[in-house]
């Protein structure tokens, strides 16, 4: 049996508060339910926005499409290796009756989805963030149509227009809020890493915080 430290997380109201917005964002249909087919949904609107090749756009679909899934399969995997910050029904039930319902192309609440992140970090937070940066990740190659390992202001405004966010002027302070270095382009260390904060950190005053949750 394994005795490697696994990093866990308490979440706290703001915490709780971006999670929600996160999942309102990822909810085009703004009926306070997320299906699969709302993800495919969501991977035609990239794929027509961005002209994706094949590659880039399986990489989103299966993120979008099956990335709770993985994440459970890897913590499933690591509980029957006796490894810590392994899941099961018994320590996240919400989260692989989430599971259930996602394999069934069923809908999550946005509580639902709340209390699967709150089961998943408070069991193993490293394993959310890698799923969630391989996710964030799909996004940012997406936006990157030149390949050339960053993002501007044009291609982060028309990717955010795919999450139903037309308000160009606060997305546009946003990018320039996440271009810390100020060059007008952000590369994918970065992107990922304010995605990441924002899930996890506790800083009202994050570069996307200080925006998104006063959207």
């Amino acid at each position: 049996m394994s005795s490697d430290p696994v990093e866990t997380m308490e979440v706290t109201q703001l915490v709780e508060s971006k999670v929600r917005k996160w999942f309102q964002l990822n909810n085009l249909k703004r009926n306070g339910y997320i299906s699969k087919q709302d993800f495919t949904d969501m991977s035609e609107a990239f794929k027509k926005e961005f002209n994706l090749s094949e590659k880039k756009f399986q990489a989103i679909n299966t993120w979008l499409e099956n990335g709770w899934e993985i994440l459970i399969k890897k913590g499933e995997e690591m509980r029957a290796k006796g490894a810590n910050g392994g899941i099961s029904k018994d320590t996240t039930p919400i989260l692989i009756e989430v599971g259930r319902k996602w394999r069934e192309n069923g809908s999550i609440s946005e509580d639902e989805y709340l209390t699967a992140f709150k089961e998943i970090v408070s069991i193993n937070k490293n394993l959310f963030v890698e799923t969630f940066e391989a996710m964030v990740g799909s996004f940012f190659d997406a936006f990157d149509v030149s390949d050339s390992g960053y993002i501007t202001t044009e291609t982060f405004q028309r990717g955010m227009k795919c999450f139903g966010m037309t308000n160009t002027e606060a997305v546009d302070m946003m990018f320039h809020a996440m271009d810390t270095k100020k060059e007008g382009k952000i590369d994918k260390e970065r992107y990922v890493g304010h995605w990441v904060e924002f899930m996890t950190g506790d800083n009202k005053d994050g570069v996307i915080a200080q925006f998104l949750c006063r959207m």
